[in-house]
C-alpha cells in the first residue's frame, strides 16, 4: 500500500523534509490532531517522489489518492488544508467538492463558505504572501483569483456536463482548467466494485484506454443504478475531467482526492488503491486512540414507553452533571428511530403526549428492578460495553444521595421535551415513500451543537446514516422489535447495518474541559467511576432480544466501536491494608499560577541570539496592475535575476518603522490564541504597552544579507521589510516559550489518605497482548496472598512487573526494619513539577514505618517509577523532579506532625532494559 511505502520513506527523512507549511497551519481555525497531521505529511512526502520524478523527466499522471479517515475523524479539515496548499504551491484556485447525495452538501457548503457558521474550518482572514485569500461558491469557474469551490453530486456534475447548458459547466471549459475534485464518502462512488461487477481499474484509464469503454451515459436520474454513477465515476470524472482525455498529459495539473470511512474489503478494491492510499485511519484506530464516546448498550424487558423514559432520566441526569461540573452549552440529544415514515410520525405524536402528560409515578418503574435484566453473563455483550443496569444504579444513588424529588425531574422532561424541541426527518410537504428534509430542517440537524438550537429529541427512520456531524447525540432508543437477518448470505440485515452506522455517528465525542485533560478526548478510561465519565458515553437502548443484540454487537466489533479485548477491571486496596492505610496522611503537593512568570527583562541566553535572513532589492521585482472580467485588480508580478554582491546589515528592532511592526504584529494576531496578542505578551512580560515589547526584543540582533547596491534598510520597500518582521518575531516566539513558566508546583504538605486514594478504582483496560494477559494474572494471584502489597488486584507493563518482582526478592530484607506497604497508583495521586507544575502519577509509593523509632514513629513514603528504555529520554523531566524531590527533603530534611517523621524520598528510574539506570535505582533502593 502507498501509505506502508510512505512510512518507509518517513524514517530516513528528517522531520523538516515533510513539515506542514505554516501557510496552511496559520490559516486552519482549529489544531490539527496527530492523524490528521500523518495524512498531510504523507501526502507532502509523495509530493516530493512526484516532484523528483518530474524533474527527471518522467511523466507523471495526475495525482489520484484516497484519504482513509473514519467519520468523526475530521476528513473536512484535511480537505480545508489540502485546498491551502494546492492554492499556494500549484496556484490551483478551482475547486469541485462532489459527493453522492444532496444531503451532505448542505453541512459541508457550512464549512468551508460560511464564516459565521460555528463549523466553519478557516481563520476570519486568510493570509498568504500577505495577501487577504476569499473563498466562494461558485456555479461556474471564472478568472477570479479567489479560491472557488463548485459543490455538487456526481449525478448532478454528470448532468451538467451531458446537457452544457448555458448555465451549467462547460466540459471544454473544465478541460482548459487546472482543477482539484474533492470526493467525499467516496466509497458510494465505487459500489459495484465491491461487488466484484466492474474491474476497470486505473491502469486501464492511463495505460489502455483503447480497451476502455468511455462513452457518456445519458442523463442520470435521482436513484440511479449503483453501476450507472460508478460508471459515470470511471468517465466523467476519472476520463473526461481528472485525465482530459489524456490530451497533454504532461502539462496535466489536475487532481483528484477521495475521502471515506470504509474502503470495500475485496481483491478488487485492494488492487484498485493499492498506490492510493495515503492514509489509513479507520474507525478502530480512532476508537482506540480515545477520540469517541465509549458505547454502553442498555437491554431491558420494558415497554416501550418506559424505555422511553428511561432515556429521558438519563438524559436529565447528564444535564445535571453538567451543571455540577460547570460545563457549559451541554445539551444531550437524543435519537428515537422506528422503521418506518408513518410509524416514525406516530412515535413522535405519542412522545408529545407522554412527555406533557407525565407524572410523578410514570417514573417508579425505576425502583422495579424486575423490569431490568441483571443477569450480565448471559449476554455476549461484552462487560466493558454493557450499560444494563449500572448506570441507572448511579442514577437512583444520585437522586437518594441529594434527595431530589420525582417532581423535579418530571418538571425537567416537560420544559425540555416538547413540539419545538423535537424534530422528524421528513418533512411535512414530502409526498415520497422516502424520508427528506426541507433546508430549515437540514440547519437544525446540522448544528444540534449550538446553545441556540433548542432541539433535544430527534426521530427518524434511515434519513441520518450518514453525512451527518453530530457531537452531542448521546442516546439512540430503538422503537421496534424483530430483526431481518440475511440468511441467505450469513450476514446482519439491513436495519441492524443501519442502527451500527447509526451509533456510528452518535459515538463522537463532545468537547468539554476539565481539569488538565485533553477538551476533545475520553479522559476516564482510568476511572470509570467517575461521575463525568457519563459525559463520554453513548447508550443504546433497545429491548432484550438476545438474537438481535449478538447480530448488533457482532456488527459494532466488525466495525470496530466494540473491542471484546478491552475489559473493566476493579482494584481495591485490602481490607486489612485499608484499616492501617486510612489512619495515615500523605504527602502531596499541588499546581499554582507562577507568581514570578513576567520576565523584567531578556534572558541572558538570548541577549547574544542573532536572527538572519536573505532579503532582495525591490529591483528584483516588477509588477503588472490590470483589471479582469470582473472589474477586480489582478496583479502580475515578474522577477528578472539578482546581480552582484551581497553584504550584511547589523540591525536592531529599533532600526524598523514603527508601523512596519505594529501592522506583522497585527497580521500575526489574526488567531484570538496567537502569541502576540497584547492580552498573552502582558501575562508573560512586564510590559504597558506594545512598544515596550518592542524595546524588550530590541537586543536580539538582525543580520540581513542584502545586494551591495542597497546602502541602509530605507532602501527596502516595505513589503519585504513586513515579511522580514513576520519572520523575526515568530523566530522570537519560538525562543521565548521555552523560559515561559505558567505554573509551578507548591511545596509538598500533609493530607489524608482517604482524600487521596479512595477504596475502589475501576479502569479500562486493553488485554490484546496473551502473553502479558497470562504475566499479568499469574503475578496478581501471588499479591493477592502477600500482606505487603496493599491492593487486591494488578495489572502492569513489562518494566512494572520486573519491579514488583524486584521488591518481592528483597522484602524480607526491608522487613527487618520497616513495616512495608507497596502501593500501585492507579492513577489517582498525582504530584506537580516545582519548575513547571506539571504533573504525574508515580506508578508506585513504597510506604515505610520504621520498627526501632523510639521518641516518634518514622515514616518514609518513596516515589519509584518503572520506565522502559523508549521512554527515558521522553520522561526525563520526570526523574529530575523526583531527584529534586530527594534533594530537596530526603533523610536531612523530615516533615514532623506532632510526634510523627515523615522522610519524602524519589528514586531514579527504575529500568531493566538499560543497565546504567538499572545500576543506580539497585544503589538509591539499597540504601533504604
Amino acid at each position: 500500500m502507498l501509505y506502508e511505502k510512505i512510512q518507509n520513506q518517513k524514517e530516513v527523512l528528517n522531520s523538516e523534509d515533510y513539515e506542514i507549511p505554516s501557510y496552511i497551519t496559520e490559516n486552519l481555525k482549529y489544531e490539527l490532531f496527530d492523524w490528521q497531521r500523518e495524512a498531510l505529511e504523507n501526502f507532502l512526502i509523495n509530493e516530493r517522489t512526484r516532484n523528483k520524478r518530474q524533474k527527471k523527466g518522467e511523466e507523471v499522471s495526475p495525482n489520484h489518492l484516497m484519504f482513509n479517515m473514519a467519520t468523526g475523524s475530521g476528513k473536512t479539515l484535511v480537505m480545508a488544508a489540502l485546498i491551502l496548499y494546492y492554492y499556494k504551491e500549484h496556484k490551483i484556485n478551482n475547486f469541485i467538492f462532489f459527493v453522492n447525495q444532496n444531503a451532505i452538501l448542505g453541512k459541508t457548503q457550512d464549512n468551508f463558505i460560511n464564516k459565521n457558521h460555528q463549523k466553519y474550518l478557516f481563520k476570519e482572514n486568510i493570509i498568504i504572501d500577505e495577501k487577504r485569500i476569499n473563498i466562494k461558491e461558485v456555479e461556474q469557474f471564472s478568472s477570479s483569483n479567489d479560491i472557488q469551490i463548485k459543490f455538487t453530486t456526481i449525478q448532478k456534475l454528470h448532468n451538467d456536463i451531458y446537457k452544457e447548458s448555458e448555465s451549467s459547466l462547460l466540459l471544454s471549459d473544465l478541460q482548459k482548467r487546472n482543477l482539484v475534485l474533492l470526493a467525499d464518502e467516496a466509497h458510494h462512488l465505487n459500489a459495484t466494485t465491491n461487488k466484484k461487477k466492474n474491474k476497470i481499474s486505473e491502469k486501464d484509464l492511463s495505460n489502455d484506454l483503447e480497451n476502455s469503454d468511455f462513452t457518456f451515459l445519458d442523463e442520470l436520474k435521482d436513484g440511479a443504478k449503483e453501476e450507472d454513477l460508478e460508471k459515470s465515476w470511471e468517465t466523467t470524472i476519472c476520463h473526461f475531467i481528472l485525465n482530459k482525455e489524456n490530451k497533454n498529459s504532461s502539462q496535466n495539473k489536475n487532481a483528484l482526492l477521495e475521502f471515506t470511512a470504509t474502503i470495500p474489503e475485496t481483491p478488487e478494491a485492494k488492487q484498485k488503491y493499492e498506490d492510493k492510499i495515503i492514509i489509513q485511519f479507520d474507525l478502530k484506530k480512532f476508537v482506540e486512540a480515545g477520540f469517541t464516546k465509549h458505547i454502553r448498550l442498555v437491554r431491558s424487558s420494558l415497554n416501550q414507553n418506559e424505555r422511553i423514559l428511561q432515556a429521558l432520566v438519563l438524559n436529565w441526569y447528564r444535564s445535571q452533571i453538567a451543571l455540577k461540573y460547570n460545563i457549559p452549552n451541554f445539551k444531550p440529544v437524543i435519537l428515537f428511530r422506528s422503521k418506518t415514515i408513518e410509524e416514525s410520525n406516530q412515535a413522535l405524536t405519542e412522545f408529545l403526549k407522554l412527555c406533557s402528560k407525565l407524572k410523578e409515578e410514570d417514573l417508579n418503574f425505576l425502583e422495579n428492578k424486575n423490569t431490568q435484566i441483571p443477569n450480565k453473563e448471559e449476554s455476549e455483550i461484552p462487560q466493558a460495553y454493557d450499560g444494563t443496569n449500572d448506570i441507572f444504579e448511579k442514577i437512583k444513588f444520585y437522586i437518594q444521595k441529594n434527595k431530589i424529588p420525582l417532581s423535579r425531574i418530571v418538571d425537567f422532561i416537560k420544559d425540555n421535551f416538547t413540539d419545538r424541541t423535537c424534530l422528524i426527518t421528513n418533512s411535512k410537504t414530502n409526498k415520497t415513500k422516502k424520508e427528506k428534509t426541507d433546508a430549515e430542517q437540514d440547519k437544525l440537524l446540522n448544528s444540534l451543537e449550538n446553545p441556540q438550537n433548542p432541539i433535544r429529541a430527534v426521530f427518524t427512520v434511515q434519513r441520518l446514516t450518514e453525512g451527518w456531524d453530530v457531537l452531542n447525540l448521546y442516546d439512540s432508543v430503538r422503537l421496534y422489535k424483530g430483526r431481518d437477518t440475511d440468511f441467505k448470505n450469513k450476514k446482519a440485515g439491513t436495519s441492524t447495518t443501519s442502527e451500527v452506522q447509526l451509533i456510528g455517528r452518535g459515538v463522537r465525542y463532545f468537547p468539554f474541559e476539565y481539569g488538565e485533560f485533553q477538551k476533545n478526548k475520553r479522559k476516564f478510561d482510568s476511572d470509570l467511576n467517575n461521575e463525568v465519565r457519563v459525559l463520554e458515553e453513548f447508550y443504546f437502548h433497545s429491548d432484550n432480544d438476545v438474537k438481535y443484540l449478538s447480530e448488533l454487537t457482532n456488527e459494532l466489533k466488525n466495525k470496530g466501536l466494540i473491542d471484546d479485548k478491552r475489559i473493566q477491571k476493579k482494584f481495591c486496596i485490602k481490607e486489612e491494608n485499608q484499616k492501617i492505610l486510612k489512619k495515615l496522611n500523605l504527602l502531596v503537593n499541588e499546581k499554582k499560577e507562577n507568581p514570578n512568570r513576567r520576565l523584567k527583562t531578556l534572558p541572558d541566553d538570548l541577549k547574544n541570539l542573532i536572527f538572519e535572513d536573505k532579503i532582495y532589492s525591490h529591483n528584483s521585482q516588477v509588477y503588472e496592475l490590470k483589471l479582469n472580467e470582473e472589474n477586480q485588480t489582478v496583479e502580475n508580478k515578474f522577477f528578472f535575476q539578482e546581480t552582484g554582491e551581497w553584504k550584511t546589515l547589523f540591525l536592531t528592532l529599533n532600526d524598523f518603522p514603527l508601523h512596519i511592526l505594529q501592522k506583522a504584529i497585527h497580521i500575526l494576531n489574526s488567531d484570538n490564541f496567537c502569541y502576540f496578542t497584547f492580552e498573552n505578551l502582558q501575562k508573560r512580560f512586564e510590559i504597558s504597552s506594545l512598544n515596550d515589547f518592542f524595546d524588550y526584543l530590541n537586543e536580539v540582533k538582525i543580520n540581513l544579507f542584502i545586494q551591495s547596491h542597497v546602502n541602509s534598510i530605507k532602501e527596502i520597500e516595505n513589503k519585504i521589510l513586513l515579511q522580514v518582521a513576520i519572520k523575526f518575531f515568530k523566530f522570537c516566539q519560538n525562543q521565548l516559550e521555552q523560559y515561559d513558566k505558567p505554573f509551578i508546583g507548591t511545596d509538598f504538605k500533609f493530607v489524608p489518605f482517604e482524600k487521596c486514594f479512595s477504596s475502589e478504582k475501576i479502569k479500562m483496560l486493553n488485554i490484546e497482548n496473551a502473553k502479558d494477559k497470562e504475566e499479568n494474572l499469574k503475578l496478581e494471584n501471588e499479591l493477592k496472598n502477600l500482606n505487603w502489597y496493599a491492593l487486591n488486584s494488578f495489572w502492569g507493563t513489562d518494566e512494572e512487573r520486573a519491579l514488583v518482582n524486584f521488591i518481592k526478592l528483597r522484602v524480607k530484607n526491608l522487613e527487618e526494619k520497616y513495616e512495608v506497604c507497596l502501593l500501585r497508583n492507579e492513577e489517582v495521586y498525582k504530584i506537580f513539577s516545582f519548575e513547571s507544575g506539571e504533573g504525574f502519577c508515580p506508578d508506585f509509593l513504597l510506604l515505610l514505618k520504621d520498627k526501632k523509632s523510639e521518641k516518634a514513629n518514622l515514616y518514609f513514603q518513596v516515589f519509584i517509577e518503572p520506565k522502559g528504555k523508549q521512554l527515558l529520554e521522553k520522561d526525563e523531566w520526570k526523574e529530575n523532579f523526583l531527584l529534586q524531590i530527594e534533594k530537596k527533603y530526603g533523610i536531612e530534611k523530615p516533615f514532623i506532625e506532632k510526634n510523627e517523621k515523615f522522610i519524602l524520598m524519589g528514586l531514579p528510574f527504575f529500568s531493566t532494559t538499560d543497565e546504567n539506570k538499572k545500576v543506580e535505582f539497585e544503589n538509591a533502593f539499597g540504601k533504604l
